[in-house]
């Protein structure tokens, strides 16, 4: 198990991390892929209807055009979860995401959350909003 050491060994903190390290090398466990529309390029609904990226990154002037239009459905991605953001609830979800959107933010050292916008497109020349979350 484990060794005795020596009283008058100077050892440092990198050391013993090493030894650590060395009795265990496996990594702490596997990393987690959430789904993520934008960075896979496609989006199927739950009607079946394929949603392609219509562009990268986009400007605050064209998510805010997009989320006021209410002909275009505007979906939160957070994890592994997808919702809709009703109408009634759009001035608000804008509030919250404008501070990452909006290039004009610098980010705080605390904050660890972060979004993402893309648009879709589909065969009818409809528009889709994703927004993702992230931590």
């Amino acid at each position: 198990m484990g060794r005795n050491r020596k009283a008058d060994r100077n050892e440092t903190f990198a050391d013993m991390v090493g030894e650590v390290v060395t009795a265990n090398p496996e990594p702490a466990g596997t990393p987690i892929d959430w789904y993520q529309p934008i960075g896979s390029g496609e989006y199927t609904d739950e009607t079946g209807a394929r949603w392609q990226l219509r562009r990268g990154d986009l400007p605050w002037k064209r998510i805010d055009r997009l989320i006021h239009d209410p002909q275009v459905r505007i979906l939160h991605a957070y994890q592994n979860e997808i919702h809709d953001v009703p109408l009634e609830h759009r001035d608000t979800f804008t509030a919250t995401i404008r501070p990452y959107l909006d290039s004009k933010r610098a980010a705080a050292m605390d904050d660890y959350t972060d979004f993402r916008a893309g648009e879709f497109t589909d065969d009818q020349h409809r528009s889709l909003l994703v927004v993702e979350e992230t931590c």
